[in-house]
């Protein structure tokens, strides 16, 4: 019996198919074992191109959530490398990628695992060890494995003896695979550089040579981004550019971790034709594949207040009051009472507790409208401050007042073989200027004409794609409505509708300054 003795290990199953004929398609499982969390990874696989076509290559469904990058360019060759941009790793077992072959010919095909490496989340090499498979198709004799490639000599280390990782049994390896190579340790870093070093020499097609998957436009080039922390820009993960591309690329200065320690950006690791910076900004123009790693640092946060609540609130225009929960952070160790207010010309605003404290810090905000409501977007501030006056912070709260659309009741006129439609907008809105609907409609019904509102004109283009009916246009001068029809829609027909297939399916309006008017559909 043999015994595993790495942290991590990769196994490809043999498998046989009796009858290929009935059975040309065969998905491939590439297991994982790793008793460490690991956050990147690299694999290649080499299989027989006489035997087998390589049909699609997807991630398993443990590392969904990485970045995955394969390179299928040589016949033969599988390459394929992921990382979670998080940083955050995945143990235990499970499957890291699916191979999907079509059995082309009858025959026997190895499928050897060469140049396997694990990385964990902070980039340091996790010991791993990998058994090769193989697909027998039809009868025949298998052929010898053909031999591992050896590790270069300076990749050679001593091995250590890590116990066997407990939790879900590990898939066993059929009786007739090989035994698990013995795979050194090494201290080195997961190396994506050399993976797209590797990609750009191989995605130069030949013209006799032309791969189906996964080909690199010419003119293309991809940006690797890192970062701990944050939201960057570009994201994390991979970004195609074209070459020549100018690339503006940031993070946040700062984030909190918690109450007591946050993270600062130092700047950024550029490779290709990114460079290193020493800010949370960077900009070049990209010619190569390119890597930037956002670095952090972190230091002790000082005493201070945040306030904690929504950004953004939506209501409708008839809902005049509200309440918001919100909550204080005391940071840096601060053991003041912090005082809480709010102001806004349009709200009044009433706190069920103004005074808040490290034990007690929640509270919420009842807010009522001062006037009626117009569909738009409004603003509330509120304030805190600490009870010696020193140290004090506020919060926007942008609140959005927004009206509904709808179709009101169609009324049929047979003797003009028309239908009329009115959009009836329930809630207060102003200065509508302008709108565009799409509307579920049968084609054999023709838009005739909008029937514009009182002491207004409307001018109006339509479009249809099968069922999918397009209006635009402007109403001049702008108009205002409560809870009442902006304009009829008008269509013809010639031989008698169903009117209960004709939907609204959106509806947009503009002002008279070109700003987006807040409005949902019924």
């Amino acid at each position: 019996m043999t015994g595993y003795i790495f942290g991590a290990s990769l196994q490809i199953p043999s498998i046989t198919i009796n009858n290929p004929q009935s059975q040309p398609f065969i998905d491939v499982n590439v297991y994982f074992s790793s008793e460490k969390e690991f956050a990147g990874y690299q694999i290649t696989i080499q299989y027989n191109q006489q035997i087998l076509k390589l049909m699609d290559v997807q991630k398993g469904q443990d590392v969904s959530h990485f970045t995955v990058m394969t390179n299928t360019n040589t016949p033969g060759l599988i390459r394929i490398a992921g990382f979670n941009p998080t940083l955050s790793g995945v143990f235990g077992n499970g499957i890291l990628a699916v191979l999907r072959f079509q059995i082309i010919n009858p025959g026997y095909s190895s499928l050897v695992i060469s140049s396997a490496k694990l990385s964990d989340p902070k980039g340091y090499a996790i010991p791993c060890s990998s058994s090769s498979g193989s697909i027998k198709a039809g009868e025949t004799q298998q052929p010898e494995k053909p031999p591992i490639k050896p590790q270069p000599e300076e990749t050679k280390t001593k091995a250590r003896t890590v116990p066997v990782p407990t939790g879900e049994p590990r898939p066993k390896p059929p009786l007739d695979s090989p035994q698990i190579p013995m795979v050194s340790e090494t201290t080195d870093t997961f190396d994506i550089d050399e993976f797209l070093m590797t990609m750009e020499k191989t995605l130069e097609p030949k013209e006799t040579e032309k791969s189906l998957y996964q080909q690199k436009p010419s003119n293309s080039v991809i940006l690797l981004v890192l970062s701990e922390y944050g939201n960057p820009v570009p994201p994390a993960g991979i970004t195609t550019f074209s070459k020549g591309d100018r690339i503006e690329c940031r993070v946040e200065t700062e984030i909190l971790l918690n109450d007591m320690e946050k993270v600062v950006c130092i700047g950024c690791e550029g490779k290709g034709s990114a460079y290193n910076t020493k800010t949370n900004m960077v900009s070049f123009t990209i010619e190569k594949d390119s890597k930037i790693v956002w670095k952090w640092k972190k230091i002790p946060v000082e005493a201070g207040i945040t306030i904690e609540t929504q950004s953004t609130v939506n209501i409708a225009s008839d809902r005049n009051q509200f309440s918001i929960p919100l909550r204080i952070r005391f940071l840096g160790g601060l053991d003041r009472p912090v005082y809480i207010t709010a102001k806004s010309q349009d709200f009044d605003a009433v706190f069920d507790e103004t005074c808040l404290t490290p034990e007690k810090k929640e509270t919420s905000v009842f807010i009522k409208a001062k006037d009626t409501l117009k569909s738009g977007k409004y603003q509330l501030t509120i304030f805190a401050e600490s009870s010696d006056e020193k140290i004090g912070t506020k919060r926007e709260i942008e609140i959005i007042v927004h009206a509904t659309a709808m179709l009101g009741d169609a009324i049929v006129d047979e003797s003009t073989k028309t239908i009329s439609i009115p959009l009836i907008i329930k809630g207060n809105i102003k200065n509508i200027s302008s709108f565009e609907m799409i509307l579920n409609s049968d084609p054999n019904l023709k838009l005739s004409a909008i029937e514009p509102p009182k002491n207004a004109k409307v001018l109006s283009g339509h479009s249809q794609k099968g069922n999918l009916l397009k209006i635009s246009g402007g109403i001049v001068p702008a108009i205002e409505t409560s809870d009442g029809k902006i304009f009829n829609i008008i269509f013809s027909y010639f031989k008698k509708q169903d009117i209960n297939t004709i939907k609204l399916l959106r509806c947009s309006l503009w002002d008279d300054k070109g700003r987006p008017l807040p409005i949902y559909l019924q």
